[in-house]
């Protein structure tokens, strides 16, 4: 189908229309495009139609105005449906129509028409009346076997179109649209947004029901952190300086949620108006993906090393043909609409200059959800001081209920949970600073970096909200280092795990997964990996070297102490800690060929960023069926095969405190303390010690030590009972934490 066709039928369609005064056009800087809502019909679906998803300027408009611009082509019934609007603002204006289409980075076609030679000269000059015009044209049968399969089934399509009317006197352009184009499908799917998000909702629900029954050996009470961790890491791939494919750009849009970064309009105004009254200069308006076209950095950019036009036959198997995919397009989103809806009004190029000229990452992360990167940080922030107070309601509520539990029906899990509720508080803000431990220090130090450009304000909440996730987590590693060196008393056992209300305060959301010698690995190098990575992301803004290599960095030498150390308290959860370490190193790894010098061709970029879909989705399924199994672990199964990590002595000891004495026991006990000889207090069972060959104080080492406690005897088969009180262990000094004692266990002398 030859250009000039096109352009006929677009003609023939316009000219029955009716006109509208002049008045009622738009000012210059400002397109009224449509906010994309999907091809237009009834019960459309994406792959049914190409179209536009999206209209810019792409020059100031000086001598025409343009109001609507929409095209689609339908597969169905290969016909092509347009809407224009436009006006001309100059008398006497000739122009000629410069047609361009690219498609992954190379110029498809290009080609220039003058107009005054189309439709009996009916166009020159154009009108100067606001030109309206919509319809349907059906295509030529030969079109639709030109357009490839891939076309309608590929994701986020890497294509976009340009109309460019030049001043035929001037030589100049009167004005520029251009339009991506798209088939309806994506990756930034809604489905996705959701099932991640309730995923990780589950997940910390689960545990936080373990970490409430006290004594629950599930791994659970540990496990979700890896899964947002999964998800944040996604997100993060996506914050750097690249160039990106947008299969993978949108695909880690689904994961924005896991940063704290929730669009509000009302909340983006506040936070705008609060910079610019601290001295905020950033702008405070977010753009389309759209007006990215023209970036140095962008997958619809014709580089050095694309610049010469290529017959793609992948994409189109006659260029011939490549006129009719021009106006196979429309302006609408990949969701159904009825009818044609109004446009959010997008400014001109003009306007767009910041942006234009800005790096990738962060702001066009940002950006793509609606909220300027300079208001990143702030909105995150605002949302983790909303989550605070949403903690502190939850568990108010969730205290009176458990002490009206405990206190009148003598429930067993809410008397355990009354009993160690402060520890139980303290474990869930910990959990807390770890949730939004890694989006405030990436966000933070990128906020510290534009700080001078931007409100003085935001540079504090930058510093509170860091102080607020890293004071916290810093204070209790120092704390639970320095115990388990100065309180160690047992060389088996760490007292950071038999130390009741410590172990469940602190223990339960940080070190209890690990081995008793790798108590600090939740600190080093997890915690201060997550900072290195967001340093090199933060701060690194217009390096993407030192961003990318400096996360790889960080994940490999993590990877290396996994295998060589061994830290978690069993096999499998070095096997799966290890597994989860070198998927984020794949994922930071893989981002090196999106880097601009590494000059990788774009459909190659599209199938490695596929491929990181699928390294992100199978860990994600492996975690799903780690939650159903862990949900119901030491419930339903694996109900004996605690370790002390998991705070067994703590169970053990009282459970010989519950049990009956034996018959040894109270032949022992009727005896005279004195005849076994000084050193012996009256204390333990029934109040009397036995020897150290006695059955029950083996009973009592094994318990202390935590090795084979669950198969001595005199450890009871069934759940501690109501009246469980845990006993401090074998130590030499008075624990002021332990429920219950008020004095020193244990042997003397």
């Amino acid at each position: 189908m030859r250009p000039s066709t096109l352009l006929v039928a677009a003609a023939t369609l316009l000219l029955p229309t009716t006109f509208s005064a002049p008045s009622n056009l738009f000012s210059l800087t400002e397109l009224d495009t449509q906010r994309p809502a999907g091809p237009p019909g009834n019960g459309s679906e994406p792959g049914e139609a190409l179209y536009t998803n999206a209209v810019t300027y792409c020059a100031e408009a000086k001598a025409v105005l343009v109001d609507e611009f929409d095209i689609a082509y339908w597969k169905a019934n290969n016909s092509v449906t347009f809407a224009f609007s436009f006006a001309s603002i100059e008398p006497n204006l000739n122009v000629s129509a410069s047609l361009y289409l690219n498609a992954y980075g190379m110029a498809i076609f290009d080609q220039e028409i003058n107009l005054c030679e189309l439709v009996s000269g009916v166009l020159c000059p154009l009108p100067q009346v606001n030109f309206t015009g919509f319809g349907t044209y059906p295509m030529p049968d030969n079109i639709q076997s030109q357009i490839p399969s891939i076309a309608w089934t590929v994701p986020n399509l890497e294509a976009y179109a340009r109309v460019e009317l030049i001043d035929v006197s001037t030589g100049e352009t009167a004005a520029c649209l251009q339009a991506t184009l798209s088939n309806g499908w994506s990756t930034q799917y809604k489905g996705v947004k959701w099932g991640t998000g309730m995923l990780t909702l589950a997940s910390g629900l689960v545990g936080l029901a373990h970490a409430a029954m006290v004594d629950s050996i599930s791994p659970a009470i540990y496990r979700w952190f890896d899964l947002l961790t999964l998800f944040q890491t996604a997100a993060a791939a996506g914050l750097m300086h690249l160039n990106y494919p947008l299969v993978f750009s949108n695909f880690v849009q689904n994961f924005r949620w896991s940063l704290g970064l929730f669009y509000s309009r009302p909340m983006q105004a506040s936070i705008t108006a609060m910079r610019n009254k601290t001295g905020g200069k950033m702008p405070g308006d977010a753009y389309a993906d759209v007006q990215y076209i023209n970036r140095r950095l962008s997958p619809y950019n014709i580089g050095s090393y694309y610049s010469n036009a290529v017959n793609l036959t992948s994409l189109l198997n006659d260029p011939s043909g490549l006129p009719s995919l021009v106006s196979t397009l429309k302006a609408d989103s990949p969701y159904v609409s009825d009818t044609l809806a109004k446009r959010e009004k997008i400014p001109s190029r003009i306007d767009q200059e910041y942006m234009t000229n800005t790096t990738t990452g962060i702001p066009v992360f940002t950006n793509s959800m609606g909220v300027t990167q300079a208001n990143a940080y702030t909105t995150i922030f605002f949302f983790f001081l909303a989550f605070l107070a949403i903690f502190a309601a939850v568990h108010v509520v969730l205290g009176a209920v458990v002490w009206l539990l405990s206190r009148s029906r003598k429930i067993r899990w809410a008397t355990r949970l009354r009993d160690t509720w402060w520890d139980f508080c303290a474990a869930n803000a910990l959990r807390s600073c770890l949730v939004f431990f890694l989006p405030i220090f990436i966000f933070g130090f990128y906020q510290w970096n534009i700080g001078r450009k931007d409100s003085g304000l935001t540079v504090f909440f930058a510093v509170l909200g860091i102080l607020l996730v890293g004071v916290p987590l810093l204070t209790v590693f120092v704390l639970s280092v320095l115990r388990a060196r100065r309180l160690r008393t047992e060389p088996a056992i760490s007292p950071l795990y038999t130390d009741y209300h410590f172990y469940h305060a602190v223990g339960d959301a940080t070190y209890r997964q690990y081995r008793q010698s790798y108590h600090f690995w939740w600190f080093a190098p997890v915690l201060l990996g997550m900072v290195a990575k967001a340093a090199f992301i933060g701060f690194g803004q217009a390096n993407a070297w030192a961003q990318v290599i400096g996360c790889v960095v960080v994940e490999g030498l993590t990877l290396i102490a996994q295998l060589f150390c061994r830290p978690h308290k069993d096999r499998k959860g070095d096997w799966l800690g290890a597994f989860l370490t070198l998927v984020r190193l794949i994922i930071f790894g893989l981002l090196i060929a999106f880097i601009e010098g590494m000059k990788v061709k774009p459909i190659p970029r599209t199938v490695i960023g596929i491929v990181q879909i699928a390294v992100v989705g199978i860990p994600t399924v492996l975690l799903l069926f780690g939650l159903f199994f862990n949900a119901f672990y030491g419930i339903l199964w694996r109900r004996n095969k605690a370790r002390v990590e998991d705070g067994t002595a703590l169970r053990l000891t009282a459970s010989l405190n519950e049990k009956a004495p034996s018959e040894e026991d109270s032949t022992l006990q009727s005896l005279d303390p004195a005849s076994y000889g000084a050193g012996y207090k009256n204390e333990g069972f029934g109040g009397y010690t036995p020897p150290n060959d006695s059955p029950a104080q083996n009973a009592y080492d094994s318990a202390a030590s935590g090795h084979g406690g669950l198969r001595d005897p005199y450890d009871p088969p069934g759940r501690v009972s109501d009246d469980y009180t845990p006993y401090n262990y074998r130590q030499s000094y008075h624990d002021p934490y332990a429920p219950g004692v008020t004095g020193v266990h244990g042997r003397a002398g």
